[in-house]
């Protein structure tokens, strides 16, 4: 490298990283100057697309060839040309009609589903025997199978992702929420043998599939917070495995260990790996099916395609967010088959292998839906910004344009992980989704990402992180809430690495002497290992620290409608089911608040809906009685001690000493 030119480089590259913390502080400490801090991030994203210019020159474009296809000869041959792998192929997708069409008939009845589920389950085996090539599965032999140094490494950092979110998963976060409290109490009733349709939609339109799970894992685990908890650790291990193994073969191997290592302490998905929603399965879905059909269309390997397009089915049966993975699977194909004119011709039977297991996975939910979109959409309908008529109504109220109004929603959106705050209960850390360090390199990473868009493995990072913001933030209600966004953490973690390892890279080119004319020498990559390194461990390390540290001992978790429910529900449960409930807590929260019957399963509990007047004609005599008061109705306690003087009087207080509510237990009996 010239004098010149290097000295250019370092310029760019110092101005880059000032411009970024410049650009992180403005949104961290000087909030009201977000657009400063806007300004200060594109220059900065500027000066570092300059100097990957300077290091690596122009991009070269891809070649493209013709296109023709052959598809049934070229599906005759995945299939073995063999009749009988057909015929499984056959099976299998007749059996998972056959169960959609006996779900949708049996919707409402009474009897169980579970004949209905192993039989999807059967379908499903079936369809990929077709596709499996069982000869040479036989050839496979565990003694040829080696355990490396890679192997181990990653296996303690996957162990490590599942121990980060499982070790006092009960206790932390300090509460159960009403949204986790109402998937727990579907699962209960799963549980309980209640009938409950596997291929259908439950509370708030959720698909009930993940119902069945919560259960199974409480009936493993303990019919309590920590069992039905317990899933989200578990898949989140899971993903940390398929970000490296897609990260591996995207961007190699180096990018792949910073990726999972930042993954593992990530505070973000931390947290909603040690909750009981089921959005963390998102980002699982979709870096699994992304990983199958890459690495499935690239390298010809059916067994990818099969789990890419089994993945991408499954996927349908949980939070709302994975809905949007087709479509980021749909701008991978799109931008392949642009860039490669031959991509068709080569890979269409390929795809329609994808596809069709994708089908033969959804088809039961999928037929559901057909038959009751209203489901489909209700969420849509009931958190969209358009379809709720909020932006028309913004628009009279300001007098600004709806365009303007959904601008700022995507501003918004588009600077959760830098500025904008979430403000939710699910989450709410009172931060950035990502901490100082890593937002830098995230800008960073997405840079590099921009400027390789015509490799897809680059672009659809950007498009993945961009189709996120837009449909899972910038339509809806309340941005930046934090559960819609959690299908992003993927792409989001990857670009953290790149970011980080892109700069690394450059710090060692700087740092390296220029080699003598004669000399052929090249510069040694330790310096970019080890600084990527310290890097990636500082960003783990405060995030980490910041959630087990300030976000939980804070107790930042949750509102305090919720806090109080979870303290009821658990003091009800203590006195067991001799105790009826009397609340007086309406209109600010009633005993159907999911966290406390999640709790006081057996208790039974009555609403006190309007101020006491005269005597307690609701109090039922055959059962003792507990009185509990949120603070705003304390005035009405007298009235009962004057009915039941020799009652207990309890007072549970926040741990900032705040009234949550005051209980007063009475014997009758």
């Amino acid at each position: 490298m010239e004098r010149k030119p290097r000295r250019i480089i370092l310029v760019l590259l110092v101005a880059a990283l000032a411009l970024a913390i410049a650009g992180q502080f403005y949104f961290t400490r000087r909030r009201d100057y977000m657009w400063d801090g806007v300004a200060l991030y594109a220059l900065a994203a500027l000066c570092f697309a300059l100097v990957l210019r300077q290091v690596e020159g122009r991009v070269p474009r891809t070649s493209s060839q013709p296109f023709w296809a052959r598809l049934h000869l070229d599906l005759w041959e995945l299939l073995g040309a063999s009749p009988y792998r057909l015929a499984a192929l056959i099976a299998g997708v007749a059996l998972s009609a056959w169960v959609a069409k006996a779900a949708l008939s049996r919707t409402g009845a009474t009897g169980p589903y579970y004949d209905l589920l192993v039989l999807w389950l059967v379908g499903i085996v079936l369809a990929c025997l077709a596709f499996v090539d069982l000869n040479a599965l036989r050839k496979l032999s565990p003694r040829r199978w080696t355990i490396g140094p890679e192997a181990v490494l990653v296996t303690i950092i996957i162990v490590a992702t599942f121990l980060l979110r499982a070790v006092r998963i009960g206790t932390v976060p300090h509460i159960l929420s009403g949204d986790e409290a109402a998937m727990g109490l579907e699962a209960l009733a799963v549980l309980e043998v209640l009938p409950k349709n596997p291929f259908t939609t439950g509370w708030l339109s959720h698909p009930t599939l993940y119902f069945f799970i919560q259960a199974g894992a409480m009936r493993l685990f303990g019919a309590n917070v920590a069992g039905f908890r317990l899933p989200s650790a578990f898949i989140s291990a899971a993903t940390a495995l398929l970000i490296y193994a897609w990260a591996k073969y995207a961007f190699g191997r180096w990018v792949a260990l910073l990726s999972i290592l930042f993954f593992a302490a990530y505070h973000y998905a931390v947290h909603f790996g040690r909750i009981g929603l089921n959005n963390i399965w998102d980002p699982f879905f979709a870096i699994g099916a992304l990983y199958g059909l890459a690495v499935g269309l690239k390298e010809k390997r059916i067994g990818h395609l099969v789990l890419g397009g089994l993945l991408t089915g499954l996927a349908i049966y949980f939070y709302m967010g994975a809905r949007l993975i087709p479509f980021i699977l749909l701008v991978y194909v799109l931008h392949a088959a642009i860039s490669e004119r031959a991509f068709l011709r080569e890979h269409l039977a390929h795809l329609v292998v994808f596809g069709v297991m994708a089908l033969v996975a959804m088809a039961p939910l999928l037929l559901y839906f057909a038959s009751e979109p209203a489901n489909l959409m209700a969420r849509w309908r009931w958190l969209s910004v358009t379809a709720s008529g909020w932006t028309s109504a913004q628009a009279q109220q300001t007098g600004r344009s709806e365009l303007a109004i959904l601008f700022d929603q995507f501003v918004t959106s588009a600077l959760a992980f830098h500025h904008s705050l979430d403000p939710t209960f699910h989450y709410r850390p009172g931060r950035p989704l990502l901490l100082f360090v890593p937002a830098i390199f995230f800008v960073f990473g997405l840079v590099y990402a921009l400027r390789h868009w015509r490799r897809k493995e680059y672009f659809i990072l950007f498009a993945w992180i961009l189709l996120v913001m837009i449909f899972g933030s910038t339509l809806l209600e309340n941005p930046p809430s934090s559960p819609r966004l959690v299908l992003s953490i993927p792409a989001v973690v990857l670009c953290v690495a790149i970011g980080i390892w892109q700069f690394s890279k450059m710090v060692r080119h700087l740092l390296q002497p220029a080699p003598l004319a004669a000399s052929s020498r090249r510069p040694s990559p330790t310096t970019a290992y080890l600084l990527s390194l310290i890097l990636v461990g500082v960003s783990s390390l405060t995030s980490a620290g910041f959630y087990f540290g300030e976000y939980t001992t804070q107790r930042l978790y949750s509102d305090q409608n919720t806090l109080l429910a979870d303290r009821l529900g658990r003091y009800l449960a203590m006195l067991g089911p001799e105790y009826q409930c009397y609340f007086f807590g309406p209109p600010r929260i009633y005993f159907g608040h999911a966290t406390i019957p999640f709790f006081a399963r057996d208790t039974v509990g009555v609403d006190v809906r309007e101020p006491l007047q005269g005597s307690l004609t609701m109090v039922n005599t055959e059962r003792n009685a507990v009185f509990a008061f949120v603070p705003e109705r304390q005035a009405e306690l007298e009235m009962v001690r004057r009915s039941y003087p020799d009652g207990l009087l309890r007072e549970f207080r926040d741990h900032k000493g705040h009234i949550l509510f005051i209980a007063y237990e009475v014997l009758i009996r």
